[in-house]
């Protein structure tokens, strides 16, 4: 199973720029927890969560529309799989980095979706020949889910 087969299309992004009331936004009217950072050739060059927004708020006491992504985003490598990679190589990247969401690239790097550990989780059955097994799922799950 590819990475395209489950992943959601559907991705919002922001840029440096974006104050964290718009990031936050965006998460409330898409249903999400975290947005990917893009740069202007839409390549993803790091990701703002919920959690950020937050700890960026009590960090910085201003407002949240006069903090910027800038200002939050902590350098941490971003870590991307593509379209046509297997889904176990989505899940192994997130197991090995304890992350709980992946933005999709194609070809020439560009932002085109998100896959998320609730990906996983939904498309992971417990029968035999299952295309994502449950028990390589909850390994993820753990990996992700801990304290670290």
């Amino acid at each position: 199973m590819n990475v395209k087969e489950l992943m959601c299309n559907d991705v919002v992004s922001c840029n440096l720029s974006s104050t964290l009331d718009e990031v936050a936004l965006k998460m409330w009217n898409n249903d999400c927890g975290a947005v990917p950072i893009v740069d202007d050739q839409n390549k993803p060059i790091g990701i703002i969560t919920d959690r950020d927004i937050a700890i960026g708020a009590a960090m910085k006491h201003r407002s949240l529309g006069d903090i910027t992504t800038d200002e939050v985003n902590n350098g941490r490598t971003v870590f991307t799989c593509q379209q046509e990679d297997d889904v176990k190589t989505a899940q192994a990247t997130m197991q090995s980095e304890k992350i709980r969401r992946l933005p999709v690239v194609d070809e020439q790097g560009h932002l085109s979706g998100m896959v998320s550990i609730g990906d996983l989780v939904s498309y992971s059955q417990q029968r035999k020949g299952a295309k994502l097994p449950y028990a390589d799922t909850m390994t993820t799950l753990k990996s992700v889910t801990g304290h670290h």
